[in-house]
């Protein structure tokens, strides 16, 4: 089990330290604007898929499992709660693949890396913490997108990850995150709970709110 950060500074969650490895945000196309780059609606709950359900934990800190036996992984996480199923046994991808939320991934090793290329991503993923933090800074992609993750372990309590997305219908190019350092859990009793997020059963609730919160959430500036 993962926690969500480590411990740096003052900040206890936070996962990379940016005067030691900066995070260029992603760099989008001037015409891709209006239809890719646009915050998640208020009470709609994010689905699992890659890589929102790991690069929301930059804000959700949810317990993450790496689950590996010869020849496959799986990357369960508990919010939002998914389960992934990357084959590591060399094979291709498909020629082609149905899109769905988790994308068709394949693993392969390099020295000591776990590298996991995924393709047909459901265009309506968004991507979540992916360069700007949070549910604001969301963006969507085409059907052209590409996620490579890199798992590094680097010690017994630590794991690096690390992700490119390329999407050249969207992106100016490709956008390489920093690393991102997780710790094993701290309690070896931490257990899985079962996280709903249900706000999806109340789609009318952002229309009946404060028109003063809606404007300041829609329009805040994107860092």
């Amino acid at each position: 089990m993962l926690q969500g950060g480590y411990r740096l500074g003052d900040e206890i969650m936070d996962q990379y330290d940016p005067a030691v490895t900066p995070q260029e945000n992603p760099v989008f196309k001037p015409e891709t604007k209006g239809k890719y780059q646009f915050p998640t609606p208020y009470g709609i709950c994010p689905p699992g898929g890659t890589p929102t359900s790991i690069t929301t934990q930059a804000t959700e800190h949810g317990p993450m499992e790496l689950v590996q036996r010869p020849g496959v992984l799986w990357i369960l996480t508990e919010f939002p709660q998914t389960v992934r199923w990357i084959p590591t046994d060399g094979r291709p991808h498909s020629k082609n693949p149905d899109p769905s939320f988790n994308g068709e991934s394949v693993g392969r090793w390099e020295g000591d890396t776990l590298v996991v290329d995924t393709i047909a991503i459901d265009e309506r993923m968004r991507n979540i913490s992916v360069g700007r933090s949070g549910d604001a800074g969301a963006w969507t992609h085409s059907k052209e997108e590409r996620v490579i993750e890199r798992f590094t372990r680097s010690s017994k309590n630590y794991l690096t990850y690390q992700l490119t997305v390329i999407d050249p219908v969207v992106l100016v190019k490709p956008f390489t995150s920093a690393p991102l350092t997780w710790t094993l859990a701290q309690d070896p009793k931490d257990v899985w709970t079962e996280y709903l997020c249900t706000a999806n059963e109340e789609p009318f609730h952002y229309q009946n709110l404060d028109p003063a919160f809606r404007k300041q959430y829609e329009t805040q500036p994107q860092p």
